[in-house]
């Protein structure tokens, strides 16, 4: 009766242990983040009508689409900080998107006021050539140049807060094939972008984000920012775009 009695305890020990190893491990693979950014899951590659046609095996072995965001803000001495996303900008504010994939993929880049048709700002001409084509861990800071008489170096370059107030959008597209239906490479004219485009390509998404704040494991360079975003399309069986709205409060 006890032999019995020990066997059960022994056994209730044992799936205890088994449980919280599991427990453990997973904790780590939501705390690396290198995890998050590196690792290659199974991706079902899935058609879909404004993409260019590209054969495809039916699964790949490729990481989760994720983009790393920060918002960087100039100083009054004109070096640039990261600053909090969330909050109010004032007329007058100068500030700076920087974007990074964690892959090669297609990246297209929207600035809109809230609810209206947008302008094209990645490809841009003076950014990678002109062409949307990024490579994985390379950091794109937009904008990048501004030939302009207000500033004494033109590489002094921002986008400066004016009114009216209000909200103010970029949106971030990363997609593993090109969309026929957004610019592909820069052109000397500005792209307008309908706003029914943007909603379209997110209803036809089927993105599941998750989003990460200060990921501090990051095995990169600077991975430990106080205000860097990471948002991961954590949907396997329809990863082929992320489209991230990131907003910008203008104050009155």
């Amino acid at each position: 009766m006890q032999i019995k009695k020990y066997k059960n305890s022994l056994i209730i020990f044992l799936v205890f242990l088994l449980l919280a190893q599991f427990s453990i491990v997973n904790q780590a693979l939501g705390q690396d983040s290198s995890l998050v950014w590196d690792k290659p899951v199974a991706v079902k590659r899935v058609s879909k009508p404004t993409r260019k046609a590209v054969v495809h095996r039916r699964v790949e072995h490729v990481p989760l689409l994720t983009l790393e965001w920060r918002m960087l803000k100039r100083n009054n001495d004109g070096t640039s900080q990261e600053t909090n996303p969330s909050a109010v900008f004032h007329t007058g504010d100068r500030i700076r998107l920087a974007i990074k994939a964690n892959q090669n993929a297609y990246l297209y880049i929207v600035h809109h006021s809230e609810g209206q048709d947008g302008t094209i700002i990645f490809p841009d001409s003076r950014i990678n050539n002109g062409e949307n084509y990024v490579k994985k861990d390379q950091e794109y800071i937009l904008p990048a140049y501004c030939p302009s008489p207000e500033f004494d170096d033109p590489k002094d370059c921002w986008w400066k807060m004016t009114p009216p107030s209000g909200r103010e959008e970029f949106t971030v597209i990363c997609s593993r094939d090109m969309i026929t239906n957004l610019p592909n490479q820069s052109s000397d004219e500005v792209g307008v972008i309908k706003l029914n485009i943007i909603n379209e390509l997110k209803t036809a998404s089927g993105q599941k984000l998750k989003r990460t704040s200060r990921p501090e494991l990051s095995y990169q360079d600077g991975g430990s920012g106080r205000y860097i975003t990471w948002v991961t399309n954590t949907n396997a069986k329809d990863n082929e775009d992320l489209i991230e709205t990131i907003v910008i409060t203008h104050g009155s």
